[in-house]
């Protein structure tokens, strides 16, 4: 899991680096896989039904966000989730199997709607050089935290997993801040915050038996990137509000 979270975060961050248009495109390529394989990681019923709704309902909000060149960024978002969660009801309405576990699948296809959207927001800080470096460190955090797990095979070690990824995604935001010139307490703040985001979601995840296949486990590598693209956007809109201006 750790090895799939760490090459997400890394085409994501090089994707960061090269533009707005790139980032949106690879955002969109991780909730194709979240879409693709969330069903069958949950064991949720209907998961044809359950795949499209993810599917339309994540490249739509990406969308909402890419299309944007000014502010405001999430003008569009708002639509976007709200189409996604009534074709949610709407596929349950559907359903001719007699709609067993009908609060699981809603509320579960909506938490990964609210994923995507989590990650479409990685998007608007890339239009400046401040925000950048925030979605740089975010994800470099993500990775740090994923690379963490892997001392959860230590048995001294393992109660102290969250703590440990904090401290690493800190420690990696700091180096990002210092290589680009920025604030390094704002950018310790994004990457202790990202990185616990990252190793919850995985810690959430991961007793699930479904994980011991490999596509469940890719999925959940994937949102626990893709979940931390609410902290640089937040950090950029209270502490560096000129990042998302352009």
């Amino acid at each position: 899991m750790a090895s799939f979270a760490v090459v997400t975060a890394v085409v994501l961050a090089v994707a960061a680096l090269a533009s707005p248009v790139m980032l949106a495109v690879a955002v969109a390529a991780c909730t194709v896989v979240l879409a693709w394989g969330w069903a069958g990681a949950l064991g949720l019923p209907a998961p044809r039904g359950s795949f499209v709704v993810i599917l339309l309902g994540s490249l739509a909000l990406v969308l909402a966000v890419a299309a944007r060149d000014s502010e405001p960024w999430l003008v569009w978002v708002p639509a976007a989730l709200s189409i996604g969660m009534i074709v949610a009801f709407g596929h349950q309405l559907l359903r001719v199997d007699g709609r067993p576990r009908l609060t699981e699948s809603v509320s579960s296809v909506v938490l990964a709607l609210w994923l995507a959207a989590s990650g479409a927001l990685l998007v608007p800080p890339v239009h400046s050089a401040e925000g950048r470096a925030l979605v740089v460190a975010a994800v470099a955090a993500a990775l740090a935290s994923a690379l963490t797990d892997l001392l959860g095979r230590v048995p001294a070690v393992e109660q102290w997993l969250s703590a440990v990824a904090m401290v690493a995604g800190g420690a990696v935001a700091v180096v990002v801040a210092l290589a680009t010139d920025q604030p390094w307490t704002t950018w310790l703040l994004v990457g202790v915050v990202a990185a616990a985001l990252s190793q919850a979601t995985r810690a959430v995840m991961a007793p699930l038996p479904t994980m011991a296949l490999t596509r469940p486990r890719l999925v959940s590598a994937v949102a626990s990137v893709l979940v931390v693209g609410v902290v640089p956007y937040l950090v950029a809109l209270v502490f560096v509000g000129e990042a998302l201006t352009g």
